[in-house]
């Protein structure tokens, strides 16, 4: 029988919020944790955040009972489909993508589970973090620094002779954030995010004015 998808991000939030007490009610629920490929997130009043997974998300008025009895007939890439209108996947250097998945493990293992699946997504609203993404001119700036003495005039880390170019060209090559991090201990994840925003400015052609290097 055919299942409808949410039409709302109000129907998607709801059922974010309906899982909270569902998932308690119904062990089986959340014994399907571990199956999980995207969480999708909001934050409670209680400036907590809350997760459910995406099948249970993008059906409309879903309860544990008609998740589980028709399993097997939804689809994650219907619910996947509509929940991208008003949602977007959380990337690692994200502000609070840290925060997020420290949240969604405490989340899981609450339920008696050792965390969520490998390489498992978190999704939020879009515009959550709006607020981030304006300030990366700033980041730029305090992070970034071009000097004709240092790395051949290319930018590089205030306090560093890291290169933007190799952190950009590691992350290309797939390391991971933490990866680098480890390699370079005296690296922020606010310069790895900087580093990113220094690259999507030059692809998009805007310019920045970099001050050589002050003391601080």
């Amino acid at each position: 029988m055919p299942h409808d998808l949410v039409d709302s991000p109000d129907q998607a939030v709801e059922n974010i919020l309906r899982y909270q007490t569902e998932v308690m009610d119904e062990p089986r629920l959340a014994g399907r944790m571990k199956q999980v490929h995207v969480w999708y997130a909001v934050r409670s009043t209680a400036e907590t955040w809350l997760f459910a997974p995406s099948k249970f998300v993008g059906y409309a008025e879903n309860t544990a009972s008609s998740y589980l009895t028709s399993a097997g007939e939804r689809d994650g890439r219907r619910t996947e489909a509509v929940l991208r209108s008003w949602f977007e996947t959380v990337k690692p250097l994200m502000r609070r993508a840290t925060e997020l998945a420290d949240a969604l493990q405490s989340f899981i293992e609450a339920h008696g589970f050792s965390g969520p699946r490998k390489n498992a997504r978190i999704c939020v609203l879009k515009g959550v973090f709006a607020r981030a993404a304006g300030a990366a001119p700033q980041e730029i700036h305090n992070r970034i620094r071009i000097d004709a003495t240092i790395c051949g005039g290319r930018p590089h880390i205030r306090g560093t002779r890291v290169r933007v170019s190799d952190l950009l060209d590691m992350l290309a090559d797939g390391v991971s954030p933490s990866e680098i991090l480890a390699d370079y201990p005296y690296l922020r994840e606010a310069d790895l995010r900087a580093a990113l925003a220094f690259g999507a400015a030059a692809s998009a052609h805007r310019i920045f004015r970099i001050d050589r290097a002050l003391p601080d």
